[in-house]
């Protein structure tokens, strides 16, 4: 019987330790906001995700080495976000700049289509507390 014992103790040991770390892993990462970032129904490789304050802090010359890059397949996730309200923006740096090009890279930004134009309204994104998924940014418009 004490046999059965030890592999049992030994299971729940490992397990505990492995909850302790995932518990830490996320502490690390703090509040988390992740999406994926399209155009055409084409993931976006490279595209620059931002978290700003207000639609209109996106003007030419913007630096953009503070955005998350999207992968392959277009997802991206922003890590250690602090409560409040944001927009998130996706700009694809096609001059490879690490700038923010206007009329020249494309842009886009999370929210819903306009039911007259069909054009993309920007949402506001409140964070409190818990990490938001599928804040996808699904058009990217060039100007």
């Amino acid at each position: 019987m004490k046999k059965g014992i030890v592999p049992v103790f030994l299971i729940l040991f490992a397990a505990l330790i492995l909850a302790v770390s995932c518990e830490k892993a996320q502490e690390a990462l703090g509040i988390t906001i992740s999406g994926t970032v399209t155009n055409a129904g084409q993931p976006v490789e490279g595209a620059y995700v931002l978290l700003v304050n207000n639609i209109s802090d996106i003007i030419a010359g913007t630096p953009l080495s503070n955005g998350m890059i999207t992968g392959s397949n277009g997802k991206y996730t922003i890590i250690q976000v602090e409560d409040g309200v944001y927009y998130v923006v996706a700009i694809d740096d096609t001059t490879n700049n690490i700038t923010y090009d206007f009329g020249v890279d494309p842009i886009g930004w999370y929210g819903h289509p306009d039911g007259i134009t069909g054009l993309t309204i920007p949402d506001s994104l409140i964070i409190s507390g818990e990490d938001k998924s599928g804040i996808d940014i699904d058009t990217m418009y060039a100007q």
